[in-house]
């Protein structure tokens, strides 16, 4: 095995400063008390129980981009053969941050702006739907199938939200 380290870019250290904020934000969450008492969901339940969530899927992240450099480090000092070349690899990403990590935060952004200003499922249907073309085909046939996803995902936060946890969600028509 050839001494020269392998390296990690973008996709390893931007999950690791989104996890370094998760948990600051996870331990303000536990801050307000204890998630359950007395076989009821606190305030606190949502926020420990969605930063817990996001914690494990971003050291997941992490983890896989160790795995896909070490992979790729084996390549490069003669282990494996095959795999994407450099000039794929610089065509999917800036600065080592795929296109596709960008296109979600900018998509994210987006979203954050549009909810007060458009209500809850307008901007929730559309942020939906453009992630699911972002990470699947954008072939014709699938339409029908994503707009019925997205109807679902869109009601199953207005019931999680609204009904369930109480909290009042902007909407179009009370602007």
């Amino acid at each position: 095995m050839s001494p020269k380290r392998f390296s990690l870019g973008g996709g390893f250290y931007v999950p690791a400063v989104l996890a370094i904020i998760t948990l600051a934000y996870l331990l303000s969450a536990i801050q307000l008390g204890p998630p359950m008492k007395e076989g009821n969901m606190t305030p606190s339940f949502f926020p420990i129980t969605t930063a817990l969530i996001m914690l494990i899927a971003l050291v997941c992240v992490m983890a896989q981009e160790v795995r896909r450099a070490r992979s790729k480090h084996g390549e490069e000092s003669g282990e494996g053969e095959g795999g994407a070349s450099d000039e794929d690899q610089v065509s999917k990403s800036i600065g080592g941050i795929s296109l596709g990590a960008i296109s979600v935060v900018l998509l994210t952004a987006l979203y954050l702006l549009a909810f007060d200003l458009i209500g809850y499922f307008v901007s929730t249907f559309l942020y939906v739907l453009m992630l699911m073309f972002q990470f699947g085909s954008g072939s014709v046939q699938k339409w029908p199938m994503k707009l019925v996803a997205t109807l679902i995902i869109t009601g199953a936060g207005f019931l999680l939200f609204d009904v369930f946890f109480q909290v009042r969600l902007p909407t179009l028509w009370s602007q």
